[in-house]
């Protein structure tokens, strides 16, 4: 083989979907909603760990962190995704669209209030 050249290696730079289980603490810390009185519980990430492929470790990691929040405030949640950071970030948009349809309610239901014929309206069985 000549020195000015080098063989062709191939790479594979692609990443396959997995199973994460996540540590999550929800009533930690709290945060101002921007332009609003209201504080909502901010998620933090504990930790994250990648679910075996073979079902009997699978089962041993979950039950090994099950054990590990038992009576505290912390819980386990499941995701599939890419890598570990994909498994926070989809950690963290889950909570906080939870709290979005939350107040998205609040809003809903202080304007059925302020205006009843609204509330008579989607109500209306017809």
């Amino acid at each position: 083989m000549p020195l000015d050249s080098a063989p062709a290696y191939r790479v594979r730079l692609t990443k396959k979907l997995a199973n994460f289980l996540l540590i999550v603490d929800d009533e930690g810390d709290y945060s101002r909603l921007l332009n609003q009185d209201a504080y909502i519980p901010e998620r933090r990430v504990l930790e994250v760990v990648r679910v075996s492929t073979h079902p009997l470790e699978a089962s041993m990691q979950r039950d090994a962190l099950d054990d590990e929040v038992f009576e505290s405030p912390c819980k386990v949640l499941a995701y599939t995704a890419l890598s570990e950071a994909h498994a926070v970030g989809l950690a963290l948009r889950d909570h906080h669209d939870e709290w979005a349809l939350l107040m998205l309610e609040d809003v809903l239901y202080a304007d059925e209030n302020a205006f009843p014929g609204i509330a008579a309206h989607f109500h209306h069985s017809g």
